[in-house]
């Protein structure tokens, strides 16, 4: 069975981490081969070229679905359809996993007329508009990754053609924490007796991360504590600027660091004394997740994905959504109850390790490739 992942390349995330996981726990078994194809030289390019994973380059023009307008997606289509669809039969390709909107709109189609299996998976909830009951037609299969996300599937699509299946995480991958704390405080210029607080992910505006500035200077102001607030992470430019301005304006540049795009962030998540997820939206929360293999304490707005992960006192800690009081009120607990915190990280890693393993996914994937593989054609 050989399996295609395409990617556009552009960015390094949670979807590129989770197909990472999967090639990892697979690439042994003979029974399935691998294929990588990239749109764009990039940061994922680098990341592949740093693990010796070998890929494809296929240059496209213009993807579906980098313009919302309806006759742009079906132009886009129709302009790549013949590269992709000859791709598919030359490389004798047996299915298509794509995991990013892009990406199905535009290999879906190409893909189902070549004869190959395409599996949608919907790493963000999708839109509620009628137009999206079409999906149906363009995929074999739909994997969500949460419950959240699994909700907002198009009604049209039946439970036999749709299967939740959690992302994957390396539960092995830990970081001594002293270790981490140390080089990070080193290479960012950080004093070692600071509390670090840390935002890790896409610096994106529903990410809420202007509110967790704000909340952490009102925090620092009334607080006794030393405090530092680590970004880390890439994103909208505009938006990334802002969020500098604000820090600025604030007056806190002293105590907050932006630290860019990281190869390792679970290197400086096992550094963070705790780290916050401000967005209420999140279709998943892998950092909260990683934060949980790595024994750091995490924070969470309430709402989306995040409160499928975290046991409100017992896995984690979540605020009411844009409540400044509130998120105190709970920052403070993490940070000043120690007790308490132990337990909670202890809890969170006995789930992560059960919960979210990459061998548990890896299985989850691979009966449904095995579904579509074996199924009897018409």
């Amino acid at each position: 069975m050989k399996v295609l992942f395409p990617f556009v390349g552009d960015s390094v995330g949670g979807s590129h981490r989770s197909i990472l996981e999967l090639y990892d726990a697979l690439k042994n078994d003979s029974g399935v081969s691998f294929v990588f194809v990239l749109h764009e030289v990039g940061p994922l390019s680098d990341l592949l070229d740093s693990l010796n994973i070998q890929y494809e380059y296929i240059f496209i023009k213009r993807l579906a679905g980098e313009s919302p307008n309806l006759l742009k997606i079906i132009f886009s289509v129709i302009l790549s359809f013949f590269k992709l669809s000859g791709f598919i039969r030359k490389n004798k390709i047996d299915i298509v996993h794509g995991n990013d909107l892009r990406i199905n709109l535009t290999w879906s189609l190409p893909t189902r007329l070549s004869g190959a299996f395409y599996i949608w998976h919907q790493r963000s909830v999708m839109s509620p508009s009628v137009l999206w009951k079409a999906s149906i037609l363009l995929a074999d299969h739909f994997v969500a990754i949460s419950t959240y996300v699994y909700q907002s599937l198009p009604s049209n699509i039946p439970k036999s053609k749709k299967t939740l299946i959690l992302n994957p995480f390396n539960i092995r991958n830990t970081y001594d924490k002293e270790v981490s704390r140390k080089w990070v405080n080193k290479h960012y210029n950080i004093p070692k007796n600071y509390i670090l607080l840390g935002y890790v992910g896409r610096l994106v505006d529903w990410k809420n991360v202007d509110f967790l500035i704000n909340c952490f200077m009102r925090y620092a102001n009334h607080s006794n504590l030393q405090l530092h607030l680590v970004i880390v992470g890439s994103g909208d430019g505009e938006y990334t600027d802002s969020l500098r301005r604000q820090v600025k304006k604030l007056g806190i540049k002293d105590i907050v660091t932006f630290t860019g795009f990281s190869f390792e962030p679970n290197r400086l998540i096992s550094a963070l004394d705790l780290m916050v997820a401000p967005s209420n939206k999140e279709p998943f929360g892998r950092t909260l997740i990683e934060a949980m293999i790595q024994k750091t304490p995490v924070l969470a707005a309430r709402g989306g994905g995040h409160s499928e992960i975290i046991d409100n006192g017992v896995t984690g800690r979540l605020y009411d959504h844009n409540n400044i009081d509130n998120f105190i009120i709970q920052c403070d607990k993490c940070i000043n109850d120690s007790k308490s915190t132990y337990k909670i990280i202890n809890n969170a890693n006995t789930v992560a390790n059960l919960k979210y393993s990459s061998h548990r996914h890896a299985e989850s994937i691979v009966q449904v490739y095995l579904q579509l593989y074996s199924a009897p054609t018409i």
